[in-house]
């Protein structure tokens, strides 16, 4: 719409009450911060067509007055989160003045709600000396609102998140990555979906940091704390660097656990197959960053079978849970945003490697068992049948007790899967589902 308005169509939005923030703070971003938009009293999914006709024209005399009002005389929508000066926080003591910064910088939606390190000026430049980059070098534009990410800014994050100078140019090239998802970035980052960035390392930078591959990798505790760290001071870049901010930007309706910090690092020591940054072209010795989008994350618990076929028929289990709307096999949206995520345990993936299995074989065990019924995979087709693809319209007419019979196939092709193995012993792996775009890979440089 402001495309529109900006090749001088006079357009106006449509938006939900609680979105109307969220609205505007977008215009911002687009270069229009004086977009206009009429507001209707509740988000319109979920609601019948005849109360949005009525919400609608409930809200007509606001969309003539948008139409009919010059441009000029609308308030302006500002994003500024707080002052670019340096702050200072006082206290009775060091303790009492940390306890105050903490609450500031919570009450200005800087934080994630668990602690934060003080970026003071000595720590944020002990945090820079990981990098050969001058402070204010731009790594790239952060989106939902596209802003400038200096190597300044990123380590001003890091330092709250609890990093280590080494932990920076895994940060830069984690935002780089981000900037490859393009368009499905900002989709990633504003849905009201459980969407949340995963980071996969991989190369030697994994071994130098000490980047837990193994045992717990996306948990808590001592050993993953290089990966808790460096996925937190992401989730606080994507806030306070991209605008990311929950309640503002992100417009999550339930929201997800993931969201707080998801780094992992592939465990190549362990991986009987080709590391995935070598399989997508890189050298084993090029450590790089790969950034996965993750919605769903199902567990894969096969502890009993001892053949490919029984371990990757319960893969294909844990990826036949999709929700209909996803599979772009039957639906007119673009297929390659929509995949799985395999995170084979060293057990899962040994079975299938010594029987011969290649990952390409993997993928196409699982594209061949991953179904669904057709009941199952048509409901969202019934409330937007438009979609459907015209060589399946035909199930539209079908009774549902034999759409029930009918097996339908997740995905639209084996290259819808990425598989990487990391974790400890015992046969448990995990499957996430992405629809958002990825995976988008970037190599880790400029470290000193």
């Amino acid at each position: 719409m402001i495309q529109l308005e900006k090749a001088g169509k006079p357009t106006v939005a449509i938006v939900a009450a609680g979105f109307d923030r969220d609205a505007g703070m977008s215009a911002t971003a687009f270069g229009m911060p004086g977009f206009r938009y009429a507001v209707v009293p509740e988000v319109l999914t979920g609601v019948s067509p005849d109360r949005i006709r009525q919400h609608v024209a409930d809200a007509f005399e606001q969309i003539v007055a948008v139409l009919t009002t010059d441009a000029a005389d609308a308030p302006l929508v500002s994003s500024t989160r707080g002052s670019a000066e340096r702050l200072h926080i006082h206290g009775s003591d060091k303790y009492d003045a940390f306890e105050a910064m903490n609450r500031q910088f919570l009450d200005n939606e800087w934080g994630d709600g668990f602690p934060l390190i003080p970026p003071t000026s000595d720590k944020v430049e002990w945090l820079l000396s990981g990098t050969t980059r001058s402070p204010h070098d731009v790594v790239t534009v952060l989106p939902p609102e596209l802003r400038y990410a200096t190597v300044e800014k990123l380590a001003i994050n890091a330092v709250m998140a609890g990093c280590e100078p080494a932990h920076l140019p895994v940060l830069m090239a984690a935002c780089e990555a981000l900037a490859g998802f393009g368009t499905a970035a900002r989709v990633m980052l504003m849905s009201t979906g459980p969407h949340a960035p995963l980071i996969m390392v991989n190369g030697p930078i994994t071994r130098e940091i000490g980047l837990n591959s193994g045992r717990c990798a996306l948990g808590p505790g001592a050993q993953s704390r290089h990966n808790i760290t460096i996925g937190r001071a992401f989730r606080l870049i994507l806030m306070n660097v991209g605008g990311a901010y929950p309640g503002r930007m992100d417009m999550d309706t339930i929201g997800a656990a993931r969201k707080f910090s998801l780094c992992v690092a592939e465990n190549e020591a362990e991986n009987p197959w080709t590391p995935y940054h070598v399989e997508g072209g890189y050298g084993p010795d090029t450590s790089t960053v790969t950034l996965f989008e993750t919605r769903d994350e199902i567990d894969v618990d096969d502890l009993t079978n001892f053949e490919p076929e029984g371990v990757l028929d319960s893969f294909a289990a844990a990826c036949s849970f999709i929700p209909s709307h996803y599979t772009a096999n039957f639906f007119d949206v673009e297929r390659s945003t929509h995949r799985f995520l395999l995170m084979m345990c060293p057990e899962h993936a040994n079975i299938c490697a010594k029987a011969g299995w290649a990952k390409r074989s993997v993928r196409e065990y699982v594209h061949h068992h991953a179904r669904i019924n057709g009941r199952l995979a048509l409901n969202w087709a019934r409330m937007t049948p438009e979609l459907l693809r015209p060589e399946w319209k035909w199930l539209l007419k079908w009774p549902p007790w034999e759409l029930e019979k009918l097996m339908l196939p997740v995905q639209e092709s084996a290259n819808d899967y990425d598989i990487v193995v990391v974790g400890g012993p015992a046969g448990k792996s995990l499957v996430f589902s992405t629809m958002c775009g990825g995976p988008s890979t970037a190599v880790i440089k400029d470290r000193r």
